[in-house]
């Protein structure tokens, strides 16, 4: 069901809630970016999109648990927490370099898989961006000794993850950062902008530890031994409308 608008401007989804576009943000994540088998991140990419390539054959995932305090303006959406699978890609570029890709192409991040906690997320990643978003059993712990996020039954679940951050010491500002994460609606391939604010903490894979079942290890050919980790307690966002991006006649791979 597509979202209409009410006579306030703002975008009205099937669970009956009613957003204000941009949609701000506010947020505690933390997550691990992990090697991957670039033929196996390829595979499940859009023709447009290639996988950022960190090495000979080898591209990388950003596995990311969120825990939302604030979604949208008053009333918004009540808090939800989410569990983001995204692949780091480029569109447009005309080399599988490593990195080299990133001066001649669009940078990016592709959702592969986006579980939350309620419906009316569910709903307005779908319905908005087109979102792979479905409800699934999530559990997201900001605590003294890190941040802890559990996705699924360990022992029941063929998806289930758990991940574990201590919290680096190093951070970034995220003053005047804009990011776009990509995704597929009704077969096109929508672009979103996100302008962020606040600080993330980013510092080798030392006090990470993640446990990811089989099925999802191996549809994405992922390493299950981070190259880095993040944590950011207090982060802002502005998520805009997403846009159709038409198809790319650059071919994949092109050297």
């Amino acid at each position: 069901m597509a979202p209409h608008t009410d006579d306030r401007g703002r975008r009205v989804l099937s669970t009956g809630h009613a957003v204000s576009l941009p949609l701000e943000l506010s947020c505690t994540l933390g997550g691990v970016v992990v090697p991957a088998r670039r033929a196996r991140l390829e595979a499940v990419l859009p023709d447009e999109l290639s996988s950022l390539t960190i090495a000979p054959r080898l591209g990388c995932v950003a596995l990311v648990g969120i825990g939302y305090h604030r979604v949208g303006r008053d009333p918004g959406l009540e808090p939800y927490d989410e569990f983001a699978v995204i692949v780091p890609t480029v569109r447009g570029s005309r080399t599988d370099r490593p990195l080299a890709q990133l001066f001649d192409g669009e940078p990016g991040g592709y959702v592969h898989w986006l579980p939350v906690t309620t419906d009316a997320s569910v709903a307005l990643g779908r319905e908005l961006w087109g979102y792979p978003k479905e409800r699934a059993p999530i559990t997201v712990t900001d605590g003294p000794q890190g941040f802890r996020v559990v996705v699924g039954d360990r022992d029941a679940s063929e998806d289930a993850v758990r991940l574990e951050v201590s919290r680096p010491r190093a951070t970034v500002s995220l003053r005047g950062t804009e990011r776009s994460s990509f995704t597929r609606r009704d077969g096109e391939l929508i672009r979103a902008r996100m302008q962020l604010r606040g600080e993330i903490s980013v510092g080798p894979p030392i006090g990470a530890d993640v446990e990811i079942a089989p099925r999802l290890a191996a549809r994405l050919g992922l390493w299950r031994r981070p190259l880095a980790r993040l944590y950011g307690s207090r982060v802002r966002a502005r998520l805009f409308e997403g846009e159709s991006i038409a198809a790319n006649n650059v071919d994949k791979g092109h050297a």
